[in-house]
């Protein structure tokens, strides 16, 4: 069940709810995946977030010294190449950078770690993760300039030099919150930049910054929050606590999911939680960075597979298949709004599917963001089911797959319609044209999945192939009228049959 693994990537890292970005982290994600020197890119400001994490009152720019110290001197970082194995780089960066720390004496003392100095390497690196706090002990230590003082420094030294404004962000959350993920404070800085890059322009600038970093400060401290608690658990008792943690998180995201691949997908990743938790942010980066991998793949996927139902089925009965498949995860929109819903994904579908790989898949998420966010605007306005809210906004990066996996509800209580309004059997629908035949056809069809949901694909795709059949053979018969009455009373019949009548 490969579906699982993009829930499991979305518990490792939490929901990205960041949509200050124009591009969804799916995007992000294309633009770091193809880069041939990812580590190379992002080291400075991986190693960064170690060491604050672990040094949380250093001041910045002794952050910046010692990093560069550590670059100097971790050689298996040095120029590495795609081809080459970074567990390497990771593995020589943590005992490089706590060798740095210990063979400094006036480090030792400015810092209070003695203790941790006088033991072995694996005694050593539990020690100093034992001297991490992100409790109200240091809220005094760490104060972030109000909005006016951000923006009056921030919007002059963007310009004078580009990345100054994210490294400052990356050192202040990181020493805030030294049991966040690295990959979480990479993704945020992003968001951060954006914000500030965004708000020197407006003309209230101040008001612009709150309004734009609030969603990221909650966030931050959702994301800390959890991550403390899971490092917590495997500290305190041991990894395989932390992963039944995982397990029942995950169980509870995807109930009706196969419990042996999710059980699978957690001892899968059981490592990488703990290498995060022990601070080793280069390797943590570079796991977050496979794990992505993967699920954009499941994607590119996904998309394909959606091309090739279309070209089987072509525009008509793939525009059927889409009604019967979203009037099931969605059974509470009306029969307008789901033929609204439906005939939207299927323009995207004949739009898209011709064109070539790498368009198809950028082409069909450009047309799920629109199509989704208006889907979700309607559920804010009049909300329609708690699969729909979790889809709306737990997972706003990957909506499309959200509603793919969407189940049924099993909540849901069809109404019961009278069998005239199930079916509409007359002679105007002749003089009608074709888009009022297809809005009828469809209309049938989701009507039909709102008294019997159970109804197969199958069932229902035959259903609507006689439906129009019947409607095309009596409006060329010479009496259209008795017609629509013989054959439809005997197709009514098999539908009160169908439903239970």
């Amino acid at each position: 069940m490969k579906t699982i693994r993009l829930i499991y990537f979305l518990v490792f890292l939490g929901y990205i709810k960041c949509q200050i970005l124009q591009r969804s982290l799916q995007d992000a994600a294309m633009k770091y995946l193809k880069s041939q020197n990812y580590l190379e890119e992002n080291l400075r400001d991986i190693t960064s977030i170690m060491v604050a994490q672990f040094l949380q009152k250093v001041t910045y720019e002794d952050v910046q010294t010692i990093v560069q110290e550590l670059l100097n001197t971790a050689e298996k970082c040095k120029g590495f190449k795609p081809h080459e194995s970074p567990s390497e780089c990771s593995h020589q960066m943590m005992i490089t950078f706590l060798e740095h720390i210990c063979n400094n004496q006036g480090m030792v003392d400015k810092y209070g770690v003695s203790d941790c100095c006088n033991k072995n390497y694996t005694a050593r690196h539990k020690c100093l993760l034992s001297h991490k706090k992100d409790d109200a002990e240091y809220s005094d230590v760490f104060q972030i300039p109000n909005p006016e003082q951000i923006l009056d420094k921030s919007c002059e030294t963007d310009k004078e030099n580009p990345g100054s404004v994210r490294e400052r962000y990356i050192y202040e959350t990181s020493r805030q919150h030294p049991f966040l993920y690295g990959p979480t404070i990479l993704t945020m800085s992003a968001c951060y930049e954006t914000a500030i890059e965004s708000c020197c322009q407006e003309d209230n600038k101040t008001e612009c910054l709150q309004i734009k970093l609030e969603p990221i400060r909650k966030y931050i401290t959702e994301m800390s929050l959890r991550h403390h608690h899971l490092c917590e658990i495997g500290n305190k008792f041991n990894h395989r606590i932390a992963k039944a943690v995982e397990l029942v998180l995950l169980t509870k995201k995807q109930p009706k999911a196969d419990f042996s691949e999710i059980a699978k997908l957690t001892m899968d990743t059981k490592s990488l939680h703990q290498t995060c938790c022990e601070g080793n942010t280069v390797e943590c980066v570079l796991g977050r960075k496979e794990m992505l991998q993967r699920v954009v793949n499941e994607s590119h996927e996904r998309v394909k597979n959606y091309c090739d139902l279309y070209k089987k089925l072509g525009d008509g009965n793939f525009h059927n298949w889409l009604i019967v498949l979203y009037y099931k995860k969605v059974p509470q929109l009306s029969a307008q709004e789901l033929v609204v819903l439906t005939k939207n994904l299927a323009a995207a579908a004949t739009k898209c599917c011709p064109l070539g790989d790498e368009k198809q898949f950028n082409c069909i998420e450009d047309s799920a963001k629109l199509i989704f966010g208006a889907l979700c605007r309607r559920h804010e306005a009049e909300p329609i089911s708690a699969g729909v809210d979790h889809c709306c906004d737990d997972a706003y990066a990957f909506r499309k797959i959200c509603f793919d996996d969407l189940q049924g509800d099993a909540t849901y209580v069809s109404p019961s319609l009278p069998y005239e309004q199930v079916i509409s059997l007359e002679e105007n629908l002749c003089k009608a044209q074709e888009e009022k035949i297809q809005t009828e056809k469809l209309n049938l069809l989701s009507n039909l999945v709102k008294r019997q949901p159970q109804l197969t694909e199958m069932q229902l795709l035959s259903i609507i192939a006689q439906y129009t059949d019947l409607v095309q053979t009596c409006c060329e018969a010479e009496k259209s009228e008795n017609c629509f009455q013989e054959k439809g009373s005997k197709l009514t019949e098999e539908y009160q049959s169908l439903l239970g009548g």
